[in-house]
């Protein structure tokens, strides 16, 4: 089969490529050509160059949306460790940073990222704050929004997670909207558990996506409303399994798989967007429909010139020696080899993160802060899937307690309530990281390492850290509290050691994640109920209670 007959004088001849057409399913034997970073030619006899021994040719994998602040690396090595997994572009959101650092955080990750040969399409963050409920470190109105949509550096407006004021009319929020259609730039949705009219209203606005679908049924609403499903399978969220019976041959196109948020543990461990391919075809899905979730989707979706092998298009092209674990042996990004045997073939350099360290103004939390006042004496929230949940049970003596610590502002408030759920004993869990503002959280079981574990983040510019009986294990994140500049493998081999320690010396060996299940709770705009540093908030009525 050969696309284009176009001769000339080629960069690079793949030789001996066992091509997916991504498109129709078949797969041909064929030769793949490329000049100046694009595809010249697919066909028979282009000419002796590069033998890729009969491997599978795939375009590069696309991640639809992520945080790469969630994978505690900062985008340079985040890149270090997605790339030889295949994954060549990611539509990245930085409203982790930006909510504590503002444009100099988006900036930053700009910047760090165009060092790498990951393509990122950097999103504008539409909420900062995430909500009017968050206490973040930073605001970006209408005004900063439409203003930095001008750049060409920056790609749309990211996740709209205000979907109430989508709803309920909120001129600041309709504001960011308009001036992303103005801009003739996407938006991406966040709508859980949308429906009716008010997700039609909330589509009406030029939201084309949506991360957030729990199952198939909701999947399907949000197809009806005109918009694109991301199905999220990452780290936290893990709907794919539910939302693939609702992809079938007259709506795949509709379709596209995102992680969301990715931790470097879990890259290292099984990949990234080629681990979730490889999961939709385990559960049923033939591999050609599974790559095209992870490639041409996304890439027409967001109109991109890659995600196929065609000419015209960019060479982002990986070599793996199956289609079923998709693992690659050869990675190239516009036509150079960026990875091979599982490693990244491109140096990364530590930026300057002056602009986005020393980052938590807070003053020293004190037992004081810790006591349960109020409606905190009679009820606990209740943990369920690393979640707050609505349920309440009556307060009993020994319950552990969750604190959430404004940390932007120096204003000193500090939420708390009693949880169950989270059986810790003997000691706290403290972590700068606290979607979507960034917050301070700790639980335990005793004031005094509470206030240990938490204070003992400040001098380290933020971080995760564990406390028993006065001994401290530090991992610090000291770029805005949320991201190092070591490796994926450092990293890894730290976290791993700080929740080894929390399940056998703090009695969390229960909870699957007992570190980054804290990261959720004060999350606003995810049901069912939030701690923040203001109270306890209810998701549903978005509101105080």
């Amino acid at each position: 089969m050969c696309y284009n007959a176009a001769m000339g004088d080629f960069d690079k001849i793949l030789n001996n490529c066992r091509v997916l057409d991504v498109r129709t399913g078949n797969i041909y034997n064929s030769d793949i050509a490329i000049k100046g970073g694009i595809i010249a030619a697919v066909g028979e006899n282009l000419g002796a160059g590069e033998d890729m021994s009969n491997m599978f040719a795939l375009p590069g994998f696309i991640d639809a949306h992520v945080h790469i602040e969630s994978s505690q690396l900062i985008p340079s090595r985040f890149a270090e460790a997605v790339v030889p997994c295949g994954t060549t572009l990611v539509v990245a959101d930085p409203h982790e940073i930006a909510n504590v650092c503002g444009m100099d955080g988006v900036d930053f990750m700009i910047k760090d990222a165009s060092a790498t040969p990951l393509e990122v399409k950097m999103m504008m963050p539409s909420c900062v704050p995430a909500s009017p409920a968050e206490s973040s470190g930073a605001v970006l109105d209408a005004a900063a929004v439409k203003q930095a949509l001008k750049r060409d550096d920056i790609f749309g407006l990211g996740e709209m997670m205000n979907y109430p004021g989508v709803t309920g009319g909120d001129e600041d929020v309709l504001a960011k909207l308009k001036a992303a259609r103005d801009a003739g730039k996407p938006i991406d949705g966040h709508f859980p558990m949308g429906s009716g009219l008010e997700l039609a209203a909330y589509a009406a606005e030029g939201i084309s996506s949506d991360h957030e679908c729990n199952d198939a049924k909701e999947a399907c609403d949000k197809l009806a409303a005109g918009m694109d499903v991301f199905i999220r399978q990452g780290s936290a969220g893990k709907q794919l399994l539910d939302i693939l019976p609702a992809v079938n041959k007259d709506n795949i196109s509709h379709f596209s798989l995102c992680t969301d948020d990715c931790h470097a543990a879990d890259i290292l461990k099984f990949g990234h967007i080629n681990h979730v391919v490889a999961q939709a075809v385990a559960a049923g899905m033939s591999a050609a429909d599974a790559v095209r979730l992870a490639t041409l989707n996304p890439a027409e979706h967001y109109k991109l010139n890659c995600g196929a092998i065609e000419v015209g298009r960019q060479a982002d092209i990986i070599f793996v020696p199956d289609i079923v674990g998709f693992k690659p042996n050869i990675v190239f990004k516009r036509g150079v080899m960026v990875a091979a045997g599982g490693k990244a073939l491109f140096k990364t350099v530590t930026p300057d993160c002056a602009k986005v360290k020393n980052t938590l103004h807070m003053p020293p939390v004190t037992k004081e802060k810790l006591k349960l006042k109020g409606s905190s004496l009679t009820y606990a929230m209740k943990i369920k899937a690393g979640s707050l949940v609505k349920d309440m049970i009556k307060y009993k003596e020994g319950l552990p307690k969750l604190c959430v610590a404004e940390r932007h502002k120096n204003t000193g408030r500090v939420g708390v309530c009693a949880i169950s759920g989270y059986p810790i004993k003997g000691g706290a869990v403290a972590i700068s990281i606290s979607h979507d503002s960034h917050n301070v959280v700790c639980a335990g079981d005793n004031d005094k390492d509470m206030c240990l574990a938490i204070n003992s983040l400040m001098p380290a510019g933020g971080g995760v850290c564990a406390v028993k009986g006065g001994k401290i294990h530090l991992l610090p994140l000291p770029v805005a509290g949320l991201m190092t500049c070591d490796s994926a493998e450092e990293l890894a081999g730290s976290l791993t050691q700080i929740e080894e320690f929390c399940k056998t010396e703090l009695n969390l060996s229960s909870v699957t994640d007992p570190v980054m299940t804290l990261s959720f709770l004060a999350l606003t705009v995810i049901p069912h109920v939030s701690l923040t540093d203001r109270g306890l908030f209810d998701c549903d009525k978005f509101c105080f209670v």
